[in-house]
This record gives C-alpha cells, structure tokens and sequence, in this order.
C-alpha cells in the first residue's frame, strides 16, 4: 500500500504543482493524460502478467522460471515501449484534428510528447516491481518510490516557477520532472531486481510469448476501464476548462486513493499466486474473499473523509478561495460525491480482478470489462450527460453504474472459479 501510494504521490505533486499554473495548464494536462492513458493502461495490462508469473515461479520454488519470467518481461517492455511510443506520437502530431477550440493544443502536444519519453521506464518498472513484489521484497519497491516522490517533490516546482538559477519552464517543467523520476527509479530498481535473479542463458522467445498470452486479455481487461476514464475526460472537455479541470482534479484524489485497494489487491495476488503454486486451493479462495472484504473496507473510510471535508482534498490541488476557481471547485464537489460510491465499488473491482488475473483466469473478466464500461457505463453517462441534458455530472453517473455492474459480475466470477462444488480445483487447472 505504501508503495502505491508513492506511485500515487508522483502524479499528486504533478497536479498539484499545474493547479497553481492555472486553470488552463491544468485542463491541458488532463487531456494529455487522458490520451496517454489510452495506450498506456493497456500496456500495463499486458507487463502485469510478469508479476504474476514470478509469484508463480517464486512460490514453486523454481528460480530457473524466475530468471526467465524477469528477462522476458524486460524484453517484452522493450517491444511495447517502442509501439506505444509511435501510437502517441502520432496521436500528439493529430492533436489539431479533434481537440476541442476551448483547449490549447499547444499545452498538450508538448505535456504528451514528455508523457511519452517516460513510457519505457514505467513499462520496465511494471517488470522490475513484479519481480521484487511477487518474490517477497515489497520493501525494496516501496523505499524506491519514496525517494522518487522526493525526487518528483523538488523537481517539479522547481522547474514549473523557475527555482534559483533554473529557467521557468511551467507545464513543460512538470513533465520534464516526471521524465526524470520515472527513469531515476527504473535505474535503481533494475540494478536491486538483478541481484535477487539467477543467471540464465536459456532463450527468453517462449517465456515472452507466454506472458503476451497471459497479458493480452488483462491489457484489454485494464484498458477497457482505464480508457472509459480516459474516454470520459475527453467527452468533458465539451463542456469547457473548469468542467475538465475539476474533472481533472477529481480523477487525481480517486487515482491517489485508489492506490490503497490497489496495494491490497497487488497482495492479494501475490498470495493467491503463492497458493496456486504450492497447489492450495482452499487457501486460494479464503485469501482472495478476505482481501476483497479488507479493499472494500478501507476505501469506505476514505471516502467517508472525502465527503465529510471535500474542500480540504481539492484544496491540495487548487485554491477553493479564488473566485476565480469558484465554478471549477463546485463541479469538482459534485464530481467527488458520485465519485464516493464509484470507489467503494471499484475496490472491489480491483481486488477481484487481481485475484481471478493470477488464478489466469483473464478473458471472461476481459468481457465483464468491456461491457461494464465501454457499454454500459460509457453508454449511460452519454445518454445522461447529452440525451437527457445533466450535463457533466451524468458521464460520472454513467462510469458508476458501470462499475456497479463490473464489481457485481467479477466477484461472482470467483466466487465460482473457486467454488468447492468444481470437480477440479482451478489451481490444479492452472499447474496442469
């Protein structure tokens, strides 16, 4: 948990950082992320699989397959980094094509085109904290990330407002900070995972192709919930900056928060990995319920506080005493109610997809994404939004009732995937 909210943190400070930039900056990076999001979620997807595979590995007690897994994941974010790369560039050069005229193309473009330089290493770090993670070295991950949220944390400033002798670069100078952070950590955490990994000289062709065939359905899995937010975003930009900045916002506090079920759900996986492994499958379902309670749990404390207080949250991102921020602060109080039962239910969502993900259980949750959100949520938050004229608080109406659907589908998914009436266990399934 506290290594996601490190990662978590370095987003934070990002947005924190462009909301003193202004309105403007701030509904610029909001679109940038929302394109990058749309390649990157699904990028992450696939790289998961390396996680997975080394908990596996780890809990089998074969470090021959761990040395495989480590250096075909590593190989395999080589490869994705380069599509994803091309994808977003040629997205940042069609920019004028679709923005919309309230909306600076020249803010985004270069806030996309930085976004993108970080994509490799994220990519390896996905590959380098799975190996550590499902190993049992967490520690070392999240000492990591807490050097680079100070990193992020002197950096950004420093180079947004122009610091002592530094230039003032603005929304340039946040992305420029986030380029350095992601690959200071990736360096460090490549040279700590390459210690704890035997040498191997066996080919690594196989061990890709088998985590591309185990990653490709989470990629999509994860893409089609991450690209409806994205997808989101880029509909609220339709109705202006201060509705896409406090959407902006928002998303910011839920994606910070959302980085506790997250924790909770990377080690729910690991666990259930482990007892998949050393063939339990008792253990398997007991693990994954109980996370799913504990994810659950945390986040209704939370977002109890957000509730209770929301001004104090979006008041780490802009100033709720300007009057000039004054209908951007009401639609973002608005946005956070809703977004209140969104994340209750999707930590559920997130733990019972990592749980049935390192089962291999991933194309039916695959399918449960794409209609809860794509479908279903995408599809009611239009019809509110622009048919039934609510305006921007009906397309986050539309993403909650999509994920009500997707928490209510994948915890009946495994539930049954590790039902006591199966003939077979699915860990003895997945050894086979």
């Amino acid at each position: 948990m506290l290594s996601q909210l490190a990662s978590g943190a370095i987003g934070l400070i990002g947005t924190a950082v462009l909301g003193r930039l202004g309105p403007p900056q701030l509904a610029a990076a909001g679109y940038a992320n929302a394109l990058y999001s749309l390649f990157f979620s699904v990028l992450l997807g696939v790289m998961s699989s390396v996680g997975a595979r080394a908990a596996q590995a780890h809990g089998a007690g074969d470090p021959s397959r761990l040395a495989r897994t480590f250096r075909g994941g590593l190989a395999m974010a080589l490869g994705l980094s380069a599509l994803g790369l091309a994808g977003i560039l040629i997205v940042a050069a069609c920019l004028p094509l679709f923005v919309p005229s309230s909306l600076r193309v020249d803010l985004i473009r270069p806030y996309l085109c930085l976004s993108a330089l970080s994509l490799p290493a994220v990519l390896a770090m996905v590959a380098l904290r799975g190996t550590l993670e499902g190993t049992g070295r967490p520690r070392t991950v999240t000492g990591v990330l807490v050097m680079g949220v100070g990193l992020m944390g002197l950096l950004a400033p420093a180079l947004a407002f122009g610091w002592g002798p530094l230039p003032s670069l603005h929304l340039v100078g946040v992305g420029t900070a986030s380029v350095i952070t992601n690959w200071g950590m990736a360096l460090v955490l490549f040279s700590l995972a390459a210690r704890h990994v035997s040498s191997s000289t066996q080919r690594l062709r196989g061990e890709v192709q088998a985590l591309w065939q185990l990653g490709w359905p989470i990629g999509l899995a994860l893409g089609a919930e991450s690209g409806s937010s994205s997808m989101l975003a880029l509909l609220m930009a339709r109705f202006g900056p201060d509705a896409l900045g406090a959407h902006n916002v928002v998303l910011q506090i839920v994606s910070t928060v959302f980085t506790l079920p997250l924790g909770i759900g990377i080690t729910i996986g690991i666990r259930v990995a482990h007892a998949a492994g050393a063939g339990d499958a008792q253990r398997v379902r007991r693990t994954g319920l109980l996370g799913i309670a504990i994810a659950a749990g945390v986040m209704l404390v939370v977002v109890l506080a957000e509730v209770s207080a929301p001004r104090s949250f979006l008041g780490l991102f802009v100033d709720v005493t300007d009057p000039r921020n004054l209908a951007l602060v009401q639609l973002a109080i608005t946005f956070l109610t809703i977004a209140a039962v969104f994340q209750i239910l999707d930590s559920v969502i997130i733990a019972s997809n990592i749980a049935l993900r390192n089962l291999q259980d991933t194309f039916w949750p695959l399918l449960i994404s794409l209609v809860s959100y794509w479908l279903i949520g995408l599809g009611t938050g239009a019809l509110l939004a622009f048919g039934l004229h609510l305006g921007p608080r009906g397309l986050w109406l539309g993403l909650t009732s999509g994920a009500l659907i997707a928490a209510v589908l994948l915890s009946i998914r495994f539930l049954r995937w590790t039902g006591q009436e199966r003939p077979q266990s699915p860990v003895s399934e997945h050894l086979e």
